[in-house]
């Protein structure tokens, strides 16, 4: 899997210059107990899987997943709940 931290990454700045540690806007992610995620999933920033939540392999979450809830896909989309 893969946990990403900024949406936007770039090497540079919109007029060219190198962006330094202040350009960075990183968001966390947040794994509640319990959770599963397949491989090759993506998580983008800002998400939180809940609580025994799985995520289906190779899928991209790109919002908050409720927990035991079963997402896959891309992008990630609720399949059952309850699980």
């Amino acid at each position: 899997m893969v946990l990403t931290n900024d949406k936007w990454p770039r090497a540079v700045n919109p007029d060219g210059t190198l962006k330094g540690t202040e350009d960075w806007h990183i968001s966390p992610i947040v794994v509640r107990y319990g959770a599963s995620i397949g491989a090759n999933a993506t998580i983008l920033p800002g998400v939180t899987i809940g609580k025994n939540a799985m995520i289906g392999a190779g899928s991209v979450v790109t919002k908050d997943v409720p927990e035991s809830t079963l997402v896959y896909g891309n992008p990630a989309r609720i399949v059952k709940r309850g699980i």
